[in-house]
């Protein structure tokens, strides 16, 4: 059995009932608790953190500047200055910066123990966790967006990286790991570009939807899924929001499971997928062959010194 963990990040419950989309609503789910720490709404490395964690933001240590770091003293300074800037603000800061230094900051990582350190889990791209140049990318497409970019570019881009992330779940499925997780980018950067788009963002949503039931529909008879989200995203359209800035975070964070239970908090997850996972056995082989590899000819290749 594994367990598959889908981190679709700014999925907002309120706009899932808005454009009525079954694809989201597993057997069970709703809105679930969230946190805002160093900003007014929650910001993306620091509940992903504790989703993988369970531990409040000071415990884990993604927190204000320790959401990127820089390999220079004055500039991982300047970013623990500004980690209260909101998102937008903060990513426009730093391309400044990597065009006048051609430094590249990095997404902080944790180093307290995960969900994903069990010797049979796998994680792909988890802000806080585990690589995070995809939402880097996806951050830099937000920016693209910002100043110009076409919308046919930027959906080819932010879509493209979509498929290889569902692609990478899916593919898990096929292997022995208990707990499979990877993070999806797509609908925080169409929320932001599209938040005055009630039909742009619907397609996003309905195209989202479409590669959560393609992970539906590949589930083996043990596994399970969990969709969760950090938070959403407020809109021009949607009538709750009336008075809030468009484009913003809001408090709506969703998850839903193809288990009759789901986990109610972004705290709860981590537990709520151990437990799930445990309560399967699911761990790799005992038995499992290494591989026999040619060393002396892959030294004669080059591949080894």
């Amino acid at each position: 059995m594994t367990v598959v963990v889908l981190a679709l990040d700014a999925l907002d419950a309120g706009l899932i009932n808005h454009f009525d989309l079954d694809a989201f609503r597993l057997e069970s789910g709703g809105e679930i608790e969230t946190f805002a720490n160093t900003q007014d709404v929650p910001y993306t490395p620091e509940v992903w953190a504790t989703v993988a964690t369970g531990l409040e933001p000071a415990e884990h240590g993604i927190t204000g500047g320790g959401t990127s770091e820089w390999q220079n003293p004055a500039l991982d300074l300047a970013s623990t200055v500004t980690g209260h800037l909101d998102e937008s603000t903060r990513g426009t800061l730093g391309k400044l910066v990597r065009s006048r230094t051609g430094t590249r900051e990095r997404i902080g990582e944790t180093d307290r123990e995960s969900m994903f350190d069990a010797d049979d889990a796998v994680v792909h791209n988890w802000p806080g966790v585990h690589d995070g140049k995809p939402l880097q990318r996806a951050w830099d497409l937000m920016n693209a967006v910002a100043e110009g970019m076409p919308r046919s570019e930027f959906e080819r881009e932010l879509f493209g990286l979509c498929a290889q992330q569902f692609g990478w779940a899916r593919e898990m499925l096929a292997h022995p790991v208990s707990i499979a997780g990877v993070h999806v980018h797509t609908l925080d950067a169409a929320g932001h570009a599209y938040a005055d788009d009630e039909a742009a963002l619907g397609r996003a949503y309905e195209r989202v939807g479409e590669y959560v039931q393609e992970i539906v529909a590949a589930l083996g008879e043990d596994d399970e899924l969990l969709v969760v989200s950090d938070h959403g995203m407020r809109t021009e359209f949607y009538p709750p929001d009336a008075g809030e800035k468009p484009a913003s975070h809001s408090w709506r964070a969703y998850a839903s499971s193809t288990a009759d239970t789901y986990p109610k908090s972004v705290y709860d997850v981590r537990r709520w997928v151990e437990e799930r996972a445990a309560a399967s056995g699911a761990s790799a082989s005992d038995d499992d062959e290494g591989i026999d590899m040619p060393t002396e000819r892959l030294r004669e290749l080059g591949y080894l010194d």
